[in-house]
């Protein structure tokens, strides 16, 4: 089964629904590369095409979020994911962009458009988590106008257990987000 949710567009970005087909990229981008792989939450290690599409399974299986493919509009090319959901009152980003790709203002790009469709939606709030040893994340994060709300431990079997994240929120009513 494929989600039918729409295609969001942003200036460089083309985000569209998570496909089956995508496993085949995700395994190219995160197989070799095992500091993005553990930064994720719950992407299972080795990143194989099997293993990728369980997870895809996952993803697009959800009622409660939503999870797209994060392409460069010019070419179509397949950058990483991004997606939210969860309950309500805690409805979390995630995201990743493979390692050829980062330092590029993707992850900005792609977390900008997707605050302002959750703005769109009446979303109120959004979450998310970084590592404490990931300061990218959270300035990618600090950009599109989350602010840090905490630190917390998190169990994340597949990452090996008990993790130290940063917890960000932003407050969507009459949010902004700074240009890269």
């Amino acid at each position: 089964m494929e989600l039918d949710y729409g295609t969001l567009s942003s200036e460089h970005l083309t985000l569209r629904p998570l496909a089956m087909y995508d496993a085949l990229s995700i395994a190219r981008l995160l197989g070799p590369d095992p500091e993005g792989l553990r930064m994720t939450a719950s992407m299972p290690e080795p990143c194989t095409e099997e293993t990728a599409r369980r997870w895809i399974a996952q993803k697009i299986s959800s009622s409660t979020g939503y999870a797209f493919a994060v392409t460069r509009s010019e070419d179509g090319e397949f950058m990483g994911v991004i997606g939210y959901g969860g309950p309500p009152q805690e409805i979390t980003i995630g995201y990743w962009i493979g390692q050829p790709y980062r330092r590029n203002g993707y992850a900005t790009e792609a977390i900008r458009t997707i605050v302002q469709q959750a703005a769109g939606l009446g979303i109120r709030r959004l979450f998310a988590e970084t590592f404490p040893d990931n300061p990218a994340s959270s300035r990618v994060l600090i950009k599109n106008g989350f602010r840090l709300a905490g630190r917390g431990i998190r169990n994340l079997p597949l990452q090996g257990g008990i993790h130290e994240v940063l917890h960000y929120v932003i407050e969507l009513d009459g949010c902004t987000s700074t240009e890269e």
